[in-house]
């Protein structure tokens, strides 16, 4: 398919744009205005090359819309059931170790914010090399 449609698509591929538009879901889960939950019907696909997708997202709250444009690689795009490895530039283990961990809370996000607000920019110091921090 291109940019654009002229006809209707076919049902394989109105099952391949659900599956596009629940991994976009997973990623972009709330509106950015209001935070109001997105749900899938709350998506449309546009268009698509190769993996390039035009998504647009519209807020049934506040009406807030968005575009989104997402290159997918490495799902099940095409229903077989074989998922292929996906795209990383983690290791094998530096992956195994990561998929274990907790997610990030938000009182972690708001102590990293506290910090960044009064840090000098001093890494060496940071870290223990270079001196001491002032």
């Amino acid at each position: 398919m291109d940019f654009g449609r002229e006809q209707e698509p076919s049902a394989e591929e109105r099952a391949r744009e659900e599956r596009i538009k629940r991994l976009i879901l997973a990623a972009v889960s709330r509106c950015s205005t209001c935070r109001r939950r997105y749900e899938l019907a709350n998506f449309a696909v546009i268009g698509h090359r190769d993996h390039l997708w035009m998504v647009t997202v519209v807020c049934d709250r506040c009406h807030n819309q968005g575009f989104i444009t997402a290159v997918i690689e490495g799902h099940d795009l095409d229903g077989s059931g074989v998922p292929r490895e996906p795209v990383s530039e983690l290791t094998p283990a530096e992956r195994a170790r990561l998929i274990h961990t907790q997610p990030i809370a938000t009182d972690d996000l708001l102590d990293l914010h506290l910090f960044l607000d009064e840090f000098d920019g001093n890494f060496a110091a940071l870290f223990g090399k270079g001196g001491a921090r002032e």
